[in-house]
């Protein structure tokens, strides 16, 4: 959860970016801004709803008035209501003082709903209450409290379905999609790649800068560029944000981002069962040769043998499943190597259990109970 005010310094998420995306969303953030009405931003996890929501504000009459958010997939049910409605001294244990909730801190401004379809159907009743009346009461409390605020909410869900096996009130939905805006994947929006690198370079830049005196600003090959223009990130811009970082965190002052680099942290990533950057259409590697710490060395590459090997269909498991730890009994490697098998193959067959159960032959409970059983061996390794 993040407490804020008027958000002044948010960033352009789209600066530097010329694209007709980029112009496209810059004229959605400034239609709905312009307007007082509640606003629902879909589209894939990490595609920025969270900083486009901040520029909403940032655009908003509400831009001097508080912005307070919330992520409603990190709190249990109960906690999700207190941190929402606030609640009376002695309400519940614990609840040892009286405390606003977020509705009231945001009077005035608006409350961001971070993925909001994971809200369960108790405060999703609740919440409609609130936006319908204007009003709500804190937990243990009979007194009404006025509250103005606009609401935004963002999930990466598909709300539709959600409604349609009840697991989400379409009145709720009709009341928060009075407006709405979608985030496009990153793979679909290649050209602002680019640009996103430089904005990242520069941040990763100005973090090493502040404890290096005189230190340049990273750089980047062409080559290493075009590379990473190919990739489909899973995780759009976090996980490009994030292999960025990776990358820089290898260079020395008047280094450059190269090729030979981003193909050695992608192997590394693959290799520990990272899935967040994927490449259907280009070889991982060209040929045997890998970076290394000398930056010269030329080693076999396991996995681009291992896609020599693959056939139609295959799946590549982690690399790391070749590797018993030291301290490691068969039974905890058998245990971490059937949980890592599992994933890979979810991952690989579409995210769900249910792609991985049909691609294993299992049931879906059988697959959980695998699932079950091998984190259980990991906990109880902790305590040997």
């Amino acid at each position: 959860m993040v407490r804020s005010g008027s958000s002044p310094q948010v960033k352009d998420i789209f600066e530097g970016q010329p694209s007709e995306h980029a112009q496209s969303m810059r004229a959605e953030i400034a239609r709905v801004a312009s307007r007082p009405h509640n606003i629902l931003i879909t589209g894939e996890t990490g595609t920025g709803k969270t900083l486009m929501a901040r520029q909403i504000h940032r655009c908003s009459a509400r831009a001097d008035n508080p912005f307070i958010e919330l992520n409603c997939a990190n709190l249990p049910e109960h906690l999700v209501e207190a941190e929402l409605f606030g609640y009376r001294k002695g309400a519940f244990t614990g609840a040892d003082h009286d405390r606003k909730g977020l509705f009231e801190e945001a009077d005035g401004g608006i409350l961001f709903l971070d993925e909001i379809g994971d809200i369960r159907p108790s405060v999703q009743n609740r919440l409609l209450k609130v936006i319908d009346e204007k009003q709500m009461k804190r937990l243990g409390m009979n007194r009404y409290i006025s509250c103005d605020v606009q609401i935004i909410g963002a999930t990466s869900r598909n709300l539709p379905a959600m409604m349609r096996s009840g697991e989400f009130r379409q009145d709720l939905y009709c009341r928060l999609a009075v407006l709405t805006v979608e985030t496009i994947p990153l793979r679909s929006r290649r050209e602002d790649i680019p640009a996103m690198v430089a904005l990242f370079m520069r941040e990763a830049s100005k973090a090493n800068i502040e404890g290096n005196d005189g230190w340049s600003s990273y750089c980047i090959d062409q080559d290493a560029l075009s590379l990473l223009c190919e990739f489909d990130y899973l995780g759009n811009i976090r996980a490009l944000r994030n292999l960025i970082f990776e990358l820089t965190s290898y260079l020395e002052e008047n280094q450059s981002v190269s090729r030979q680099l981003v193909q050695f942290v992608l192997t590394k990533m693959r290799s520990q069962g990272s899935d967040f950057v994927c490449d259907g259409r280009l070889p991982l590697a060209d040929g045997p040769s890998v970076y290394c710490d000398d930056h010269c060395a030329n080693q076999p590459s396991l996995e681009s043998h291992l896609k020599l090997i693959a056939r139609d269909g295959d799946i590549i498991l982690p690399l790391d499943l070749c590797v018993l730890r030291q301290g490691e009994t068969s039974k905890q490697w058998s245990a971490r190597a059937k949980q890592c098998s599992i994933e890979a193959v979810r991952h690989a067959t579409g995210g769900t259990l249910r792609s991985a159960a049909e691609r294993l032959s299992l049931s879906r409970s059988s697959l959980k109970n695998h699932l079950h059983r091998a984190k259980r061996t990991k906990e109880e390794a902790l305590f040997d």
